[in-house]
């Protein structure tokens, strides 16, 4: 039986020996990565590497389409400061388009 997938979970990481979730906005952040997680047969919930990102942009667009497009919640587990400024769409003559 194939893993259900749970979430999108979206990391920003420190690479100083080994890989974490920052949570702390003081600490220095070195990319950021895009997890799914899925349950197991056995119940067991495990977390299944996406991608590597150096920037947060490319690494939220990834996590937030996956998202939509698997209809699961999308976990940030990256703290506030650090989060692009999301940009709500207006619609114009039947195209969307992005407010500055």
């Amino acid at each position: 039986m194939p893993k259900q997938p749970i979430a999108v979970e979206l990391e920003a990481i420190n690479r100083e020996g080994e890989t974490q979730v920052v949570r702390d906005s003081g600490l220095s952040v070195q990319g950021y990565s895009v997890y799914l997680r899925a349950v197991e047969t056995s119940g067991l919930a495990l977390a299944t590497w996406v991608a590597d990102y150096d920037t947060i942009g490319p690494a939220y667009e990834l996590a937030e389409r996956l998202s939509l497009a698997l209809a699961i919640p999308l976990n940030v587990l990256v703290p506030e400061p650090l989060m692009p400024v999301k940009q709500e769409p207006t619609v114009t003559a039947g195209t969307i388009t992005t407010t500055n």
